[in-house]
């Protein structure tokens, strides 16, 4: 039985926690015995009670110097004066602890960041994964030089898209062999299930009904729908739509909510917090809309998918890889209160269309779980 070590950052809602949920649920318990470490305690308990069966302990020394909340904000005073991580001690003797003990066969640094970082202290012949999440964004010579160096020890890196990938190739040739594709897990038939949960605050069939998931986050750009509404308004009955927001909060909760009072859209935008059941949301609403500025996979976009929602992407790069235009749209953010106002209208029958395409859609894991087979099995 091959000895699998995942490494996360923290236990917080989120793609990256979402995909290894999924994952855990595929992985053949017979042929593979799985640990989690996570390095923070942050979040909520919904992940600390998935991930329990797999959650491996910390040494008491890096819970007192890392978990303990007035210890963390010392050093992290600290690393701000210094300008530099005073935790990489910390993290490398942590981190050949663990390995000491369990012996794994394979450890994954399951997000780019802190996770690859504490993976790439362990200074034995384990096969390391590092798990890529996160878009390729520009990257200056420093940045390019910092990344190669840390993942220099890593045997492959996994990017969730095909345009993901190819990107991070041309960035890093030295890389090129290293770079492996491998799309997200779906357990679509939990999905479904759970779509069917009772709700009580959602939704509204008066109206048509627009729904986004995510994060409160600058990446989410959540914080430009109230202007997108305002136009939208303009061009269509503002009695006839309604957008919802399901996300946790951040700073970019309270920049939203002051948007929405600048442009005076509050009966048309509504918060509906963070959910660990988004899809009877998912599953109810007329229309998806990620207005994100980049994704790598999309994970609400993919699940809207699986219960037949049609979706509407911001234009990145991925997006016409993850939307397919036959049961959906992509446009940039400027122009989606015309395209909204088309949807809504069904102009030509084309949501229409587009819908009942969107219930015919299918997701399949098999090539995926093959490829990840692969992976585990070196």
């Amino acid at each position: 039985m091959k000895k699998i070590l995942f490494v996360i950052p923290e236990y917080s809602h989120g793609g990256t926690n979402k995909s290894l949920e999924n994952l855990l649920y595929f992985l053949d318990k017979e042929k593979y015995d799985i640990n989690i470490y996570c390095l923070y305690e942050d979040g909520g308990d919904y992940y600390k009670n998935i991930f329990k069966p797999y959650i491996i302990k910390k040494s008491r020394l890096y819970y007192w110097l890392h978990d303990n909340i007035m210890t963390r904000k010392i050093i992290g005073l600290l690393n701000r004066i210094t300008r530099r991580d005073n935790y990489s001690w910390l993290y490398r003797r942590e981190a050949n602890l663990i390995q000491e003990k369990y012996k794994y066969d394979s450890i994954i640094a399951y997000q780019e960041g802190l996770a690859t970082q504490f993976v790439s202290f362990i200074k034995n012949n384990a096969y390391k994964i590092a798990w890529y999440h996160s878009p390729y964004m520009a990257f200056g010579e420093k940045e390019k030089k910092d990344f190669e160096n840390l993942y220099q020890d890593y045997s492959k890196i996994v990017c969730v898209s095909e345009t993901f990938a190819d990107g991070m190739k041309k960035l890093f040739p030295c890389f090129s062999s290293n770079f492996v594709t491998v799309y997200n897990t779906l357990d679509t038939k939990m999905i479904r299930n759970s779509s069917y949960d009772i709700t009580s605050d959602f939704p509204n069939k008066s109206h048509f009904t627009i729904l986004s998931v995510g994060r409160f986050a600058e990446k989410s750009q959540f914080h430009l729908i109230p202007e997108i509404v305002y136009n939208l308004s303009k061009i269509v009955d503002h009695d006839r739509f309604k957008w919802y927001i399901i996300a946790s909060g951040t700073a970019y909760e309270k920049i939203t909510k002051k948007e929405i009072e600048r442009y005076q859209v509050q009966d048309n935008v509504a918060f509906l917090g963070p959910k660990d059941n988004p899809y009877p949301f998912i599953r109810n609403s007329n229309l998806v809309v990620c207005t994100s500025i980049s994704e790598s996979f999309s994970y609400v976009i993919a699940e809207a998918k699986v219960l037949h929602t049609p979706v509407l992407s911001n234009d990145f790069p991925v997006a016409y890889e993850v939307v397919d235009e036959t049961m959906g749209w992509i446009a940039n953010i400027k122009d989606m209160p015309q395209v909204l106002a088309r949807i809504i209208g069904n102009e030509d029958g084309e949501y229409t269309r587009k819908k009942k395409t969107a219930m015919n859609f299918e997701y399949s894991n098999e090539q995926i779980l093959h490829k990840i087979d692969q992976l585990l099995q070196n």
